[in-house]
């Protein structure tokens, strides 16, 4: 992983917060610039500070690193409430809801693909 990954990851976690980064310095006991030196790449991250982040926002390393994992808390509250669901409920009954939700979602942003000519 490079450090512009982590650094995009780190502020999409940040900037999706109610915390800013200064008061997220204070915190985690850093430097209170630590984190305007990182995104003005003066400062890299280190894995003990990563880790110490990602307990701060209740995330695993993994979920940090994996590109397909949204940070925005909207997505990772409905990934903490559905860890606490039975699977055969999430089965049955949640994701059909997300899934009829989505449908209707893409049904009103999609062009019409046919108009009826009589």
């Amino acid at each position: 992983m490079n450090d512009n990954f982590i650094r995009e990851r780190l502020f999409e976690l940040i900037d999706n917060s109610d915390i800013s980064a200064t008061r997220l310095s204070e915190e985690l006991h850093l430097n209170k610039g630590y984190f305007a030196d990182v995104r003005r790449e003066k400062q890299s991250v280190p894995y003990d500070v990563l880790a110490r982040v990602c307990d701060y926002f209740q995330i695993s390393l993994s979920s940090f690193f994996d590109k397909d994992y949204s940070l925005n808390n909207s997505y990772r509250e409905i990934n903490l409430l559905c860890q606490s669901i039975p699977q055969d409920q999430l089965e049955t009954v949640i994701i059909p809801i997300l899934k009829k939700f989505a449908k209707q979602t893409s049904d009103k942003t999609s062009p019409v693909a046919h108009e009826n000519i009589p």
